[in-house]
């Protein structure tokens, strides 16, 4: 962890206790002993928890001259290529990330970052310019927080490390919780907590004496090439993913796998098994349900490639685990259970690896998501007057929900509900689970006196409003890599509070820019067949069992059910959710909360994110007035 002040009228060593004493309060967090450096208006503190890495060591990094200083998170994967890019005359010590990051620095001040390729968070101090620099990777996998104000500039890669110094308060910001309960997470800048902004990913900041400036030092494009033949784009897919786990395997250290059995995971452990050499452990949950349990062929990959595979059972005991969970979260977040399926994979992991490769970002990358099948469909009954689809939606609300994930009166109730939402929200108006009417039913007077519901929206399309690409499904795809990605990132930032440690093979991005500039046509062909391309690739890495013969489940828990027949989940749920608690203080409105409780039991209405999404936000909420 980095945590950092800048202060232009005060000396920064008055505030290294300030920083010993934040680094070592955060709960959950198993830290070594933390180091603190400062000159005249900053001082940084380095607080290594123990899935950092060697080449993490040591820090703070200085330059030959004393002149640049870099304290960083993560870990850059291509070190070896950037000595070769530096040339023979720059001399490495330690070969650490920090390092990397330095000499880059000296070289290209404006352009150190262009070759750099892994998972970071750094802060920089160049003392020849008296110039602060915060950076986050392209995809935001390692975080980054910052408050300002017109003194003090207070950085770190936790959120709960910025408000343990005693020096921000921490006041909600009801806008950002407005984002979080339409979408069961914050895809904008501005956390939860005002005046605590998330430094957006692929960016830079800057900082000379009150100056402040952000800057975008990566932008990732949809232009399409239309020259490559199929089986050129094929033979590219699988040498750039190949390449992306080779540089991210370390010799003598296997990873573990997350493997669900879908198409991606079982990508990255089928290629990684052969790039090691050795046996491999893998790691998967198991819960009831035919059309959420997805193990049957996690263990059918796993015997095929003879890895050492762990199995987990999920069952609804397990649930109670969020409330240690959220000690993890900067911010909350919920995927409907899967948070503490990856915390359970994340226990059975660690003693075992110290490093875990996992799958996300396959879906984003070649058009999988069921929602990019559910654009095309929408854009054909545009033509319909909205009066009628309106009439259309309060009908299809009547039919009951299902106990089944996806059958076809689940996609039809979703279907007609997300109809009303704008199409500029693009592929995010099918994970909408409120509209702005429910909003206001749902929260109370006061909570909404500083909220605008008429641009509750502005944040997504705000983000789509840049995307280059010429088609619907290039434009979805470019919001849900700079939103789906970093929700599913956060899942994953739980792991660091059990020492192990995620890489992320499909997002590299270098694979990344590549698969951009696939043709749409070729990600989802026709109507339904997604990622086509991608799947014809792996033909020759993969068993049409996973590739052609399996549907697609996404990984997913039956909780809905859950909270329908197990008494004592439900029985937990409806007492943190009618409790009465100075955190949450007469936010929301009990009656709509009973109402929502009440039409879910019933089976009319499957309130089950909402439900879930409302409890993950109290129990935050009361982690951090603990």
């Amino acid at each position: 962890m980095i945590l950092g002040i800048l202060d232009k009228d005060r000396q920064a060593d008055q505030y290294q206790m300030d920083l010993l004493r934040a680094a070592t309060s955060i709960p959950g967090r198993a830290m070594y002993m933390p180091v603190v450096w400062s000159n005249k208006h900053l001082a940084v503190c380095w607080a290594p928890d123990k899935v950092a890495t060697l080449d993490e060591y040591p820090q703070p990094f200085l330059s030959c001259d004393n002149t640049v200083v870099v304290m960083s998170q993560g870990k850059i994967h291509n070190i070896e290529e950037l000595k070769g890019h530096l040339g023979s005359g720059c001399r490495f010590r330690t070969g650490c990330s920090g390092e990397a990051l330095a000499h880059l620095y000296e070289k290209s001040p404006d352009h150190f970052l262009d070759r750099v390729n892994g998972k970071f968070a750094f802060a920089l101090w160049d003392e020849k310019n008296e110039k602060l620099v915060l950076g986050r990777d392209h995809f935001g996998v390692e975080p980054l927080f910052y408050f300002r104000d017109e003194k003090r500039l207070i950085f770190s890669s936790s959120l709960r490390a910025i408000l343990a110094t005693g020096l921000v308060d921490k006041q909600l910001n009801h806008e950002a919780v407005l984002q979080y309960l339409l979408y069961c997470y914050n895809p904008g800048a501005e956390t939860l907590l005002k005046n605590i902004h998330s430094l957006p990913p692929g960016h830079i900041l800057s900082a000379n004496g009150s100056t402040v400036s952000i800057r975008r030092y990566w932008q990732l494009s949809f232009a399409e090439d239309r020259e490559k033949t199929v089986d050129q784009h094929c033979d590219e897919i699988v040498d750039r993913i190949q390449q992306a786990i080779r540089i991210r395997l370390e010799p003598g250290r296997p990873p573990g796998i997350f493997l669900s059995g879908g198409t991606d995971s079982s990508t990255i452990a089928s290629l990684s098994s052969k790039l090691y050499g050795g046996v491999i452990p893998s790691f998967s949950f198991r819960c009831e349900g035919r059309s959420y349990d997805e193990s049957v062929y996690a263990r059918f990959m796993a015997d095929k490639l003879g890895t050492r595979h762990t199995e987990i059972p999920y069952d609804p005991e397990r649930l109670s685990l969020i409330s240690g969970a959220v000690e993890g979260m900067d911010e909350p977040f919920c995927d409907q259970g899967i948070e503490i399926g990856t915390y359970l994979l994340g226990q059975a992991a660690r003693g075992v690896v110290s490093y875990v490769f996992s799958g996300e970002g396959g879906d984003e990358l070649f058009g999988g998501h069921p929602v990019y099948v559910a654009d095309k469909f929408a854009s054909a009954v545009d033509w319909v007057p909205g009066g009628i689809l309106k009439l259309l939606a309060r009908k299809f609300a009547r039919i009951p929900d299902s106990d089944q994930k996806k059958n076809l009166q689940v996609k039809i109730k979703r279907f007609s509900y997300s109809l009303a939402f704008p199409p500029e929200l693009l592929s995010h108006r099918w994970r909408i689970y409120y509209t702005p009417q429910e909003l206001q039913a749902l929260c109370s007077g006061n909570f909404l006196e500083s909220c605008d519901l008429n641009k509750i929206f502005d944040v997504i399309q705000g983000i789509n409003s840049e995307a280059d690409g010429k088609d619907q499904l290039s434009r979805s795809l470019h919001s849900d890599f700079h939103t789906l990605v970093g929700f599913y990132l956060r899942r994953l930032g739980l792991l660091r509070s059990l020492s192990v440690e995620s890489r992320l093979p499909l997002l590299d991005y270098r694979l990344v820019e590549y698969a951009a500039t696939i043709p749409s046509r070729l990600k989802i062909r026709g109507l339904s067949d997604t990622k086509f391309i991608y799947k014809r690739a792996l033909e020759r890495v993969l068993p049409k069992e996973i590739l052609y013969d399996r549907p697609k489940l996404g990984h997913s828990i039956p909780m809905k059910n859950w909270m329908r027949t197990d008494g004592k989940t439900r029985t937990w749920i409806e007492e943190v959710l009618r409790e009465e608690s100075p955190e949450v203080n007469g936010f929301f409105r009990a009656d709509f909360i009973e109402r929502m409780l009440g039409e879910h039991q019933s089976r009319s209405q499957n309130h089950s994110h909402r439900l879930w999404a409302l409890l993950v936000l109290k129990l935050w909420l009361k982690s951090l007035a603990a």
